[in-house]
């Protein structure tokens, strides 16, 4: 039965004795765990005597965490159904559709909490404008807002879990439907409260009757054998020029979330390995192992020799699947994982190592996986393991990123796109973004330029760094843009290419700076690509031409990270005869409407100017989400220069937007110029 207030009309909910709630979650556990099993069920047999079963609800979440880290959560809503039917959906798509995260495994079963949300007394907020944040409270009432295709649903109990007042509940349930943060505020926008009754438990083992262990192993030792035994016919056909075997008949095929191949000949004692790796949706199997045939055969036709030594070329293969999460490096949760039939995975950014070993225990394998990459954020680098079958046990692979030294100069990556190409018609551009009333430079610490397209915010950034007083060496800390190279990589380069000449480097300073900063790799590949260091280089080049530029990129980092990188950038300082410009380069919010970016980036440049460190990330990344690229970097030089005892000032330079430059204020980034630490 769903109660119903008298004096309203408005459903209060089912009415639910302990027992109807136990039922129900059992039921819910059973039918996560069929999906997981991909065994479909329905739970409404396993209500049938319950009277509440009937109940009409306006739809149903269920959710599930692994030591309060969310897991999976999927729901079902939108018009009034059976209590039964409500929970059989959600609890079905929570156990096999949530996308956000790799499937789950049967071995986390007895690891997870599970929640069930029924929804009920789903009310459209009739308020406008401001007074809408009036009709909701907090713990009690979850949102749904929908403005033409978009739409988004937060539950009662985010806000209490994140901690965030009721202008925070509305802005974040605006994001989560790809709107503007503000959008709550406008009349256009459908905004509705609603209410769930919550039911909290362990999952339930005894409900899954398909059992809780690994999943029947996908293939037999024969039919790992034929697959390795394809893979190096087709490895030595491409060597020879012969025509490969495309497709193995009788063999199973289907998505895997990780092939490994290793191979090796008389050569050699160290195998080549080659891998691909995708955990949700997984990869085709054997297109698959041709692909790493084909990278292997490349890798080898550079290696001299006859057609002798192909003859004892041996190949080895991994499979991984049925992967489960077992929490991150700096909070492990290693139960449920049988090194003797599991591997254990560690992921950073687009670094991994797995380690398959049945004579080690779980956490020896996490000990040795460690070994082979260097986490720069274990806060982040996530754990999983997976089951294993392979033809060579133990086995491991690392994808580190190794230190790349790249040419002794960076050639120009974004000339003639982010700024002109042509080394005349660039001194023509710098001259011109440099013109104005001439200014008196001051000796400043720090300061925060753009680097958008010289179109759209080079004049701020000349504006900038005219204002300061540039010392023989500039460290530019920028957001890593790029894929490749590790997170956080300082440029080795002995000087940077711009059209007509060159910006001086100083690779023994990198050098000795990677060496103190924890986590810091002197690396080239980082940098390749990068454009938020390269369209300052014509600016400095011409208000200092003598200065050496060391370039830094980083990724996005929180508190502990950059408390980190601050301190040993920090306590490196110290030891110069002469403190480097730490010059930030960062956009401010990215595709808001006009009016949208504007508010928030006066919200972040308000943080900035508390010269408060932490503040800064939690404003701009937890409470506001501003899409600031280089937050992280911003950060880490205001907690460098506190600890320094320099960050006692900021000043505006100047403020825009892209709209200025191209008329266009739907999708708009904003740019700042700031000086910060006080002059000296």
């Amino acid at each position: 039965m769903t109660q119903v207030d008298p004096a309203t009309n408005v459903p209060l909910g089912p009415s639910l004795t302990r027992e109807d709630e136990h039922h129900i979650h059992w039921a819910a556990c059973a039918v996560v765990a069929a999906a997981v099993h991909e065994n479909p069920r329905g739970v409404e047999t396993e209500l049938e005597s319950l009277a509440a079963a009937r109940t009409q609800v306006m739809g149903a979440f269920v959710t599930l965490k692994r030591q309060g880290r969310l897991r999976a959560c999927c729901g079902t809503l939108g018009r009034p159904m059976p209590l039964s039917q409500a929970v059989s959906q959600a609890a079905w798509r929570t156990g096999s559709e949530d996308s956000r995260f790799p499937s789950i495994s049967p071995t986390e079963l007895p690891f997870l909490e599970l929640d069930v949300t029924l929804l009920f007394g789903f009310e459209t907020i009739t308020a406008r404008g401001h007074q809408r944040r009036e009709q909701i409270e907090l713990g009690r009432h979850g949102l749904q807002v929908k403005r033409g295709q978009h739409a988004g649903l937060l539950l009662p109990s985010v806000p209490v879990e994140w901690g965030w007042n009721v202008e925070q509940f509305l802005e974040h349930v605006c994001r989560k439907a790809g709107l503007p943060g503000t959008a709550w505020r406008d009349d256009p926008t459908q905004l509705q409260r609603f209410e769930g009754h919550a039911i909290h438990g362990d999952f339930q083992v005894d409900a899954a009757a398909e059992g809780v262990g690994e999943k029947p192993a996908r293939f037999s030792p024969d039919e790992l054998a034929e697959l390795a035994e394809q893979t190096r016919q087709n490895l030595l056909n491409l060597l020879r020029g012969a025509t490969p075997n495309y497709y193995l008949p009788g063999c199973p095929d289907g998505p895997v979330p990780l092939v490994s191949i290793h191979v090796t000949w008389p050569e050699e004692t160290r195998p080549l390995q080659f891998a691909r790796m995708s955990l949700r949706p997984g990869l085709p199997l054997q297109s698959t192992l041709f692909q790493l045939a084909q990278a292997a055969a490349a890798r080898l036709q550079a290696k001299p020799g006859d057609d002798s030594l192909w003859k004892g070329v041996g190949l080895g293969l991994t499979l991984l699947s049925d992967p489960a999460m077992h929490g991150t490096v700096a909070a492990p949760d290693l139960r449920g994982i049988d090194p003797s039939r599991r591997a254990l995975l560690v992921v950073e950014g687009s670094q991994h190592v797995w380690r398959f070993d049945p004579q080690q225990s779980p956490e020896e394998l996490l000990e040795s996986a460690l070994h082979e990459i260097r986490v720069s954020h274990p806060e982040t680098a996530s754990i999983f393991s997976l089951a294993a079958v392979s033809t060579r046990a133990p086995s491991t692979m690392a994808t580190p990123l190794p230190a790349v030294d790249g040419p002794a100069q960076r050639p120009a990556a974004v000339a003639g796109s982010f700024y002109p190409g042509d080394p005349a018609a660039m001194s023509q551009a710098v001259e011109r973004l440099l013109e104005g009333e001439p200014v008196e430079p001051e000796r400043w610490p720090a300061a925060l330029v753009p680097h958008a397209g010289w179109t759209y915010s080079g004049r701020l950034a000349a504006a900038t760094l005219q204002r300061v007083q540039i010392p023989p060496v500039v460290f530019i800390l920028a957001p890593k843009h790029s894929a490749p190279g590790p997170g956080w990589a300082v440029a080795p380069h002995r000087s940077w290419a711009i059209p007509g000449g060159t910006v001086p480097g100083d690779p023994d300073l990198a050098v000795r700076l990677a060496q103190a900063v924890p986590g810091l790799e002197l690396d080239a590949a980082a940098h390749q690509q990068e454009h938020a260091i390269e369209v300052q280089l014509p600016l400095l080049a011409r208000l200092a031409p003598h200065t050496r530029v060391v370039g830094l990129v980083m990724s996005a980092s929180d508190w502990e990270a950059c408390h980190r990188f601050a301190t040993g950038l920090a306590e490196f300082l110290r030891g110069l005869p002469e403190q480097p410009l730490l010059l930030i380069s960062s956009d401010l919010h990215h595709f808001a409407s006009e009016a949208e970016s504007r508010r928030l980036d006066e919200i972040a440049l308000q943080a900035i100017e508390t010269l408060d460190p932490p503040h800064v990330l939690e404003t701009i990344v937890q409470r506001y989400q501003i899409k600031m690229c280089g937050v992280s970097p911003c950060v880490t030089v205001m907690e460098t220069l506190r600890q320094l005892g320099q960050l006692d000032r900021c000043e505006r330079v100047g403020y825009t937007t892209s709209a200025e430059a191209s008329g266009d204020t739907r999708r708009v980034v904003g740019y700042g110029g700031l000086l910060l630490g006080g002059t000296r």
